[in-house]
């Protein structure tokens, strides 16, 4: 994502665009580092009762210590808070660390977009996780 790309993202009314800051207790486990600021993102956009996920990223410095677990949680609440029902995404089929977070979470496997991705080339799983009262929000 360009940097204009980013801020056209803050403040729309439809979706969730949220950062994990340090020194933010719901950021991560020890998520502090020297250099300050921006932990990650998640851009999540919504349509109706459906939302798509664009985007997480988390700093490479602090990956493996909860933020990306700290930002799904937020997109877990907006969602329950907007009485979303389904969220669905694109991930490169080598992002196995990406695909082991969705899952984690609950998304389901729903299928392949063929070479989806360019730079390189690379074929897109989609998935997705369907919401209800009975979905744990804070997993």
């Amino acid at each position: 994502w360009s940097e204009g790309a980013l801020l056209n993202e803050i403040g729309r009314e439809d979706g969730l665009f949220a950062l994990a800051l340090e020194n933010d207790e719901t950021a991560g486990d020890g998520c502090s580092a020297d250099n300050g600021g921006v932990l990650g993102f998640c851009i999540l956009r919504r349509t109706a009762d459906e939302a798509e996920l664009y985007q997480i990223a988390v700093r490479e410095d602090v990956r493996r210590r909860g933020v990306a677990d700290s930002l799904m949680r937020r997109i877990m609440r907006y969602c329950h808070e907007n009485t979303i029902g389904s969220i669905y995404l694109e991930v490169r089929k080598s992002n196995e660390a990406a695909i082991r977070l969705y899952k984690k979470h609950g998304f389901k496997n729903a299928g392949r977009r063929k070479n989806y991705y360019s730079s390189p080339v690379e074929d897109a799983v989609m998935m997705s996780l369907a919401l209800d009262s009975d979905h744990d929000f804070m997993a």
